[in-house]
Order: C-alpha cells, then sequence, then structure tokens
C-alpha cells in the first residue's frame, strides 16, 4: 500500500466546500438559545410587573383603612387578604395571587416631619398611629425554558429566574380653608358623627412639648400657601396665624396632608383673642382688625333689645349680657370631663328662663347651634313682648341695628383633631397626623383660657360637607 494518501482524501482535506454551514450551524444555536434567553426575559419581566401592580394595589388598599381609629390595622389586613385579588401569567405556583400566601405587611407611623421613613423604631402595631403600610411580595419563580440551554451552551453563570416587589402607601387627611387650628381629642376612638350636639370643653396650651387631650393651639401656616386672602397677605408668625383665626374666611391652602405642624409662636392668650373676634371682641394681637368687615362679629340676638319705637337699647341687664349659651349640664355638675354628653336640659332652662322669662321661643331646636338659628331668624322680625317685671316696660330681644351681617355661621370653626393619648405629642419636634377634621359651634367668648364649643358636623366620607361647605379628602397614595 502506497504510503501516500489517496488522491480523493487529500481533494476533500483541500476542498472549502460546505464550510459555511458548520458556522451557520454554531450561529444559529447561539441565537436561537438568545431568542429563548429574551423570550424568558420577558416572562420575568411580565411576572414582575404583575406584581408590581398586586404590591401597589394591596398598598392602597391597606393604607385606605389607616384611618387612626382602634381597628384601622385589622381593616387594613382585612382589605389586603378579602378585597384585593390578582393573577400572575409565568411563575410557578397558582395563577391567583392571595395575598394571605405571598404579602407580607409592616405598617409604620409618620417620622417627625410626618412623612414616610423605614426606620425599624417606626414600625408599629398601633392602630392609632399606624399611618403608612409596607407591603413585600415573596419572591415568584419562572421555571427557565431556553435560557437554561443557553446558559449550558453558553458557559455563562446561572440565569436568574426569581422576581418580586414592594410598594409603600400612606393615609393622611386633608381639609381646604380653614383657621388653622387643631385640638388633642379628648378619647382615643372620639367620633364626630356621634357626638353632635354635645359639649367639648377645649384649653390653651401651656406646655407645646407636652400636648394633652382637650388642648387647643394654633398650626403654623406658611405665607406662600395663602389662597387669596390679601388682608393677612404680608403677615408672618403670629401675626398672621391670629389674622387666619380671626378671619372670617380663612382662605388657606390645603392642609392636613403629612400632618400638621403646631405653632410656637402664638400664645395661649393671643390664641384665644383671635378666637373671640367671632363675638366682636377685638383686643391684644387682632385689636387692630377692630372694624373691618372681614372680621366683624357674628351676629349676636341678645346683645340689646329694641323698644316699640325700634330703637336698640343697650344691655342693662346682668343676665341679658351673657352672649354665651350653657355647656351639657354633666360639665356643668363636673360629671364629665373635656366631652359633654348632648343633654342641656338644665342649662337650656336657664338660659330661657332668664332670656325669654321662662317661654322657650324656639322649642324644636335640639342643639345650641339650631336655637341660635332660631334666634336669628326670629330676630329679623318684631317678636312678643318680653315681660320683665315692669322694670324696662315691654321690650323683644332682637338684633342691635346696624349689623355688619346676619350669618350665623360665622360663630362656627371647623377643628383638626389630632391624637395625643397613644402617644406622647411634642409639638416642637414632630408632625401629628389629622385624625377627624369636625365643624364645632362658639358657645361663647374664650374665658380664662378655655374656649367651649359644640360639635355641630362631622366632616368628610359620609358625614359631607358640615354648614360651612368644607372640603374634607381622604389622601391615599403611594409613596415608595
Amino acid at each position: 500500500m502506497s504510503m501516500h494518501s489517496h488522491p480523493l482524501l487529500k481533494d476533500f482535506r483541500a476542498s472549502e466546500d460546505g464550510g459555511i454551514l458548520v458556522f451557520w450551524a454554531v450561529c444559529l444555536v447561539i441565537f436561537m438559545g438568545l431568542v429563548g434567553l429574551i423570550f424568558d426575559m420577558g416572562r420575568l419581566a411580565s411576572t414582575q410587573s404583575e406584581l408590581q401592580s398586586y404590591a401597589d394595589s394591596v398598598s392602597l388598599a391597606a393604607a385606605a383603612e389607616l384611618d387612626g381609629r382602634g381597628d384601622a390595622i385589622t381593616r387594613a389586613q382585612g382589605a389586603a387578604s378579602a378585597l384585593i385579588l390578582d393573577t400572575q401569567t409565568y411563575a410557578q405556583g397558582a395563577p391567583a395571587l392571595i395575598s394571605d400566601d405571598v404579602v407580607t405587611l409592616t405598617f409604620y407611623e409618620p417620622s417627625a416631619d410626618g412623612s414616610f421613613s423605614d426606620d425599624p423604631t417606626l414600625e408599629t402595631t398601633n392602630p392609632y398611629r399606624a399611618r403608612f403600610v409596607a407591603t413585600d411580595i415573596a419572591d415568584h419563580t419562572i421555571a427557565p425554558g431556553f435560557a437554561a440551554a443557553f446558559v449550558a451552551i453558553s458557559g455563562q453563570d446561572a440565569f436568574n429566574t426569581a422576581t418580586s416587589a414592594d410598594a409603600v402607601a400612606g393615609f393622611s387627611l386633608e381639609a381646604c380653608n380653614v383657621a388653622p387650628v387643631a385640638a388633642c381629642l379628648p378619647v382615643l376612638d372620639f367620633d364626630a358623627s356621634t357626638s353632635i350636639g354635645s359639649t367639648l370643653e377645649l384649653h390653651t396650651s401651656v406646655n407645646l412639648t407636652n400636648l394633652l387631650p382637650g388642648q387647643i393651639a394654633a398650626v403654623n401656616t406658611v405665607t406662600n400657601l395663602l389662597d387669596g386672602l390679601e388682608i393677612c397677605a404680608g403677615l408672618l408668625g403670629a401675626q398672621l396665624e391670629a389674622c387666619l383665626i380671626a378671619a372670617r374666611a380663612p382662605e388657606t391652602a390645603c392642609s392636613g396632608r403629612g400632618g400638621l405642624e403646631i405653632s410656637a409662636d402664638l400664645s395661649g392668650s393671643d390664641l384665644m383673642s383671635a378666637l373671640n373676634t367671632r363675638f366682636g371682641e377685638f383686643s391684644g394681637i387682632v385689636a387692630g382688625l377692630a372694624g373691618d368687615p372681614d372680621f366683624s362679629g357674628a351676629p349676636n340676638v341678645l346683645s340689646g333689645l329694641t323698644n316699640a319705637l325700634g330703637l336698640c337699647l343697650p344691655n342693662l341687664l346682668p343676665s341679658l349680657s351673657d352672649l354665651g349659651f350653657p355647656e351639657d349640664d354633666c360639665i356643668s355638675a363636673g360629671s364629665c370631663a373635656l366631652q359633654g354628653d348632648g343633654g342641656w336640659a338644665l342649662g337650656r332652662q336657664a338660659y330661657i328662663d332668664a332670656n325669654y322669662n321662662g317661654n322657650d321661643p324656639h322649642p324644636t331646636a335640639r342643639t345650641r347651634f339650631e336655637f341660635y338659628q332660631a334666634e336669628i331668624a326670629a330676630a329679623a322680625t318684631p317678636g312678643p313682648l318680653l315681660n320683665l317685671g315692669g322694670l324696662l316696660g315691654g321690650f323683644t330681644p332682637q338684633l342691635c341695628a346696624p349689623q355688619a351681617d346676619q350669618d350665623p355661621t360665622r360663630r362656627l370653626m371647623v377643628i383638626a383633631g389630632i391624637d395625643c393619648l397613644s402617644a406622647s405629642v411634642d409639638a416642637s419636634i414632630s408632625t401629628p397626623p389629622v385624625q377627624q377634621f369636625f365643624e364645632v359651634f362658639t358657645l361663647g367668648p374664650a374665658e380664662n383660657g378655655i374656649l367651649q364649643v359644640e360639635i355641630s358636623a362631622c366632616l368628610g366620607g359620609d358625614c359631607g360637607q358640615g354648614n360651612l361647605g368644607t372640603d374634607v379628602r381622604d389622601i391615599v397614595r403611594l409613596v415608595q
């Protein structure tokens, strides 16, 4: 046998025909692997998008229940587990996403400035303090398809087939065009809707580093948040706050989101002076507002007597010089603390005896605000003469003309209720969230640092806008 190669073998080795097929075969494998990898990455991205949508929905549903009531966290967990259902398409496991299986909820109270922080010290199980909820979705694994083959061929690191999602949502109350006033609620589960007609006794704060139930304080208002109240433009600090509290229509920006910053500028006495402009009293920090119609007092029916000739005679009788309505009987008796029970039968009779000779002119009026409205309406027309024992003859209590107007809502005010019970509120470093906005009717001028009011309306939700048309909104939003 010849030692030389066969001519056919030599020709085969020398031929380049078909070499390109090998190259294309290798490229095809790589190309198909890349297509498979892109397909698997698309499945992973789709799953992550589905999980993120689910996390957002769960967070928003849970946060909507964090209204500061005793069952807030229980309701939030119920909303997450019972109300929110979603599906995933590609990941391993059942298509349905059920929160009990894949969701972890963590509740947080606001940081000192009212914002969200994932600081572990702010985690809470206290339903009164929880305002944020963090939702974490458990890892979901995508079964590798083409990507596994590509990894095997290319020798690359293993393809990550797990994905998850998280979201944070928060709850806050916001009200627009309200006087910048906040009060510590008398009890943890205070509910204005079930307290209409009852008395609240509010005290000025003596120590802003330790606010207590029943204390009332001014709220900081930034000048650039004003919305057209020109008479307060250019004022700062205590002067601005007093102006807005005294104004008939405090056209301030919406407030409450992220909590309220309690003011250290306005003293307790100045706060009460600003509130007393509702009764035509102008002293101290608001003395310069006297005579301005934007700050005029409310019509006070018994501020004078109108004789038969229509002349207004100043009140000389001590009983008729009192502009205040009585508080609840239990507060007078000392059996109630800061909030009464709405019963004022004894005080009502004393008021009627002193001012109407014992004859109730408005027997259908249930609350003091309703009684006051009836007085305003009756004062517009002559009423029955009073029998004052002949001392002054027959006079009927009416508005002493001229009055700036006859708007009974001037004695109304919206208060931002904050929680000073479940945690210590240090107004110098914290921004407490608003539990409720509610409307009150001032029973009389503030005296000795005490203002007594009657709850006249709950606000927001099913309560509506009260007598002042106050816009209160539940703000639920994703914060992360």
